[in-house]
């Protein structure tokens, strides 16, 4: 089962690892209850916080526009995106397949069939199995992975009816808890770090980069990120003078750990700066950009078989997209001899902030 929270556990462990938080084993326990639209909406506010975490910190000025200068700089940039109460909870319906358990726990709970009276215990435990086979339609809510680990996500149950030894039985409706908690316990936001390399200026055009380097992690495969992308200054080509510099900028990136998990993030804008000061200076900006994330995972899940405490593998692969499709970033950008700190936040229906240490060269 191992593979059934690779996904969030890589996710987590870039996104906390300069914090010094760790991951633990139940992170694994909570994903192995949930499945198909009930994990997708579990883990849905992580995945779109990651993806707004690599489309942030990309900007913090506008290139000159000038036909060749030197421009570089080599640093950091650290991104957080930030949950509201909204992305906390749950609701949704989909399909479930209860634990013998919790499927005995139902039938020992239910009332309505006077025949269930005249099974005995081991009979009970062979209803339940075949009650474990079964994928039904529920009511799924609860805490996300970013919600309160006091809270569970409850499963409502309908009611069914099951063929047994010729005969039907009607197992009641019921809630039932999947011990799924909130696995990052309210968090209020989500970090990211990465290192990020910018060389300019050709024709008043810069390029920047963010990558790692290719490295094995454990049983997950190999894990690689890069990035990429382009400001450019059309005032170059404008004859007359602009009181601010301007610029129009495309970045792209992908990140991935062997066939489990893989990420894509673009983001395309328009920026508007303009330095105060020489030696020490600063720089107001602000811009509006279009963005997308998405991410794909594939991971294996053992679902029951007829025969007690066998099961057998089954591959569940899906493709979330973030949610974020525009953001309006305000920042500001500050210029001690060699080093370039900037700021910056930004709006959208998951806002963000980015902070920047840069050495110039």
């Amino acid at each position: 089962m191992k593979r059934a929270y690779s996904f969030i556990t890589t996710i987590i462990f870039f996104a906390f690892i300069f914090s010094g938080v760790g991951v633990s084993q139940g992170l694994q326990e909570t994903l192995t209850k949930l499945t198909g639209t009930a994990g997708e909406a579990y883990v849905s506010p992580i995945i779109s916080a990651f993806g707004s975490n690599l489309n942030s910190g990309w900007v913090h000025k506008s290139p000159s526009s000038k036909i060749f200068g030197v421009d570089i700089e080599v640093g950091i940039v650290a991104m957080a995106t930030m949950f509201g109460d909204n992305n906390k909870t749950f609701s949704t319906n989909g399909t479930f397949r209860f634990s013998q358990a919790q499927a005995r726990e139902m039938i020992d709970a239910s009332t309505s069939d006077p025949k269930l009276l005249f099974l005995t215990s081991g009979q009970k435990d062979e209803l339940a199995n075949l009650v474990a086979q079964k994928e039904f339609t529920v009511g799924i809510s609860g805490p996300t992975i970013v919600g309160k680990k006091e809270s569970e996500v409850m499963v409502d149950f309908s009611g069914a009816e099951i063929a047994y030894n010729s005969q039907t039985y009607k197992v009641d409706p019921k809630s039932v808890g999947t011990k799924a908690m909130g696995f990052l316990g309210d968090a209020s936001a989500l970090p990211l770090v990465a290192p990020q390399f910018s060389i300019g200026t050709v024709y008043g055009t810069m390029a920047t980069f963010r990558f790692l380097p290719s490295v094995e992690v454990g049983d997950l495969g190999k894990f690689s990120y890069f990035g990429f992308g382009l400001q450019h200054n059309p005032a170059m080509f404008i004859p007359v003078p602009l009181p601010v510099d301007v610029s129009v900028a495309f970045f792209t990136q992908s990140l991935q750990v062997g066939e489990i998990f893989k990420a894509s993030a673009t983001t395309f804008g328009l920026y508007a700066s303009k330095t105060f000061g020489w030696g020490i200076s600063i720089t107001p900006f602000a811009g509006f950009a279009m963005e997308s994330s998405s991410v794909d995972v594939s991971y294996d899940v053992d679902l029951a078989t007829s025969v007690p405490g066998v099961t057998v593998p089954s591959k569940v692969a899906f493709k979330m997209d973030g949610e974020n499709s525009a953001r309006l970033t305000i920042g500001a950008s500050i210029k001690l001899a060699l080093i370039n700190l900037s700021v910056d936040y930004s709006l959208a229906k998951y806002n963000s902030a980015s902070f920047g240490l840069n050495f110039i060269f």
